[in-house]
């Protein structure tokens, strides 16, 4: 078995890493091990969920209406064109600063534009 980070995003109350598990025969998986922060009660909580398909992740990751005001920091390159074009009908008015906005959009720019091999935590 393989374990690839494939996307890693955070934010004040959340955030995670996606890993590509590839299985001994090909089979391919994600794992997503994230985590929640209530900043009230002071409290951290760890999960692990698991996906068939990037695909699935994504329709999870973008059912929060601002995904793209979360601060990414690795997405694999398999998967930044696609991203490039999630973004290109985002509404970035939801904020209605534009410092905000530019901010979150070079964030993103940076994460999509940064080598393959630049954010590589250790597995």
């Amino acid at each position: 078995m393989s374990k690839e980070l494939y996307f890693d995003i955070s934010s004040e109350q959340s955030g995670g890493s996606l890993y590509r598990i590839t299985e001994a025969g090909g089979q391919v998986s994600f794992l997503y091990d994230h985590s929640t922060y209530n900043d009230d009660a002071d409290l951290v909580e760890v999960f692990k969920t698991s996906y068939a398909s990037f695909a699935d992740f994504w329709k999870v990751l973008t059912a929060n209406a601002e995904w793209f005001y979360l601060h990414p920091l690795y997405v694999h390159p398999e998967q930044r064109t696609f991203i490039m074009q999630q973004l290109q009908s985002v509404n970035w008015n939801i904020h209605p600063d534009p410092r905000w906005q530019n901010s979150h959009r070079r964030q993103w720019d940076k994460v999509l534009s940064d080598p393959a091999g630049y954010y590589r935590p250790g597995l």
